[in-house]
C-alpha cells in the first residue's frame, strides 16, 4: 500500500512538473513573440495630458467656491459685519489654494499670480473671526477692488454649465 501511494505521488510530481514547464515555456514565448514598441512614452504623454485636464478642472471649481465666497463677503461686508461661518468657508479653500499652488501642475504663470493673490484675501477673510478690536472687513473690500480680484477670478472662470468635472480627483 505504501509503495502505491509512493509510486501515485511521483506520478503528481511528474505531472505538475510538466504543467509548470509548459506554462513558462509559453510565457518565454510570448515574451520573445512580443511588439518591442515602447507603450510608456504615449502613456507619460497621456498622463501628463491628463494631469494637467485635472489640474484646470480642480482649479475652475475652486475658482467657482471662491467667486461665490467673495461675491458673498462684499454683500455681507455692505450690510455690516461677516458671519464666522465665511471664515471657516475662507480657511477650508485657503488650504484648496495651497495644494493648488504647490501643485506640480501649475506651470501658468497667469494662473500663479491669481492663486497668490487669492491667498492674501482668503487668508485675511479667514483671520476675521480672530481678530477682535479693529474690523478690517472695510479694508479687504477696498483691496478686492483695487486688486480687480474678482474681475480675473471671473475671467479665469469659464462661463457656462461644466460638463465632466465632477468627480475629476
Amino acid at each position: 500500500a505504501r509503495a502505491a501511494q509512493l509510486a501515485l505521488r511521483r506520478r503528481s510530481w511528474r505531472w505538475a512538473a510538466g504543467l509548470a514547464a509548459i506554462l513558462v515555456l509559453g510565457v518565454a514565448i510570448g515574451r520573445l513573440t512580443a511588439p518591442a514598441t515602447g507603450p510608456r512614452v504615449v502613456t507619460v504623454e497621456r498622463s501628463t495630458t491628463a494631469r494637467a485636464a485635472t489640474y484646470q478642472a480642480v482649479a475652475g471649481q475652486h475658482f467657482d467656491r471662491v467667486e461665490t465666497l467673495l461675491t458673498m463677503f462684499q454683500a455681507e461686508a455692505r450690510l455690516g459685519r461677516p458671519d464666522a461661518q465665511v471664515s471657516n468657508v475662507a480657511r477650508s479653500l485657503l488650504t484648496t489654494n495651497r495644494l493648488l499652488l504647490d501643485s506640480p501642475a501649475a506651470t501658468d504663470a497667469q494662473m500663479r499670480q491669481l492663486l497668490e493673490d487669492l491667498e492674501l484675501v482668503l487668508a485675511q477673510i479667514a483671520q476675521l473671526s480672530a481678530e477682535r478690536g479693529m474690523d478690517p472687513t472695510a479694508l479687504i473690500v477696498q483691496a478686492l477692488e483695487d486688486n480687480g480680484v474678482l474681475l480675473r477670478l471671473r475671467s479665469a472662470v469659464p462661463a457656462g454649465p461644466r460638463a465632466g468635472t465632477q468627480g475629476a480627483l
